[in-house]
């Protein structure tokens, strides 16, 4: 149950995060914003845990994951998994950052013709 509680909500927020942004992308430009996801809603967990805990239980000690308090977790942590990727489309539609990036100029025009960029 430890490894269902900590990488499901993590899939759910990609799936949200994919249809509010209503474009497909490979499953490899995916593991990224998985990790991230998987880590913002584990760090939120740890913190409400710790706030409503009266234990001193090890944080995810395999015993601490009993089928009440996973299932209690899971609900709570699919709540966080809905409203985080929510929560991170309308900051992205709110912010907008451009950079200009600048080039030297080059005086010799052969120069500027045989240039090509490497990335």
């Amino acid at each position: 149950m430890l490894y269902v509680c900590f990488f499901l909500p993590a899939s759910i927020s990609i799936l949200v995060s994919e249809k509010l942004r209503k474009e497909k992308r490979k499953l490899s430009d995916l593991i990224v914003p998985y990790l991230g996801y998987t880590f913002i809603i584990t760090a939120i967990m740890n913190t409400i845990i710790n706030m409503t805990s009266n234990s001193k239980t090890p944080w995810y000690a395999e015993s601490m994951f009993t089928f009440q308090f996973s299932m209690e977790y899971m609900w709570l942590s699919l709540i966080v998994a809905l409203v985080l990727p929510c929560l991170t489309y309308a900051v992205s539609k709110a912010v907008q950052i451009n950079i200009l990036v600048k080039e030297k100029a080059v005086n010799d025009q052969k120069a500027i013709k045989n240039y090509k960029r490497k990335h």
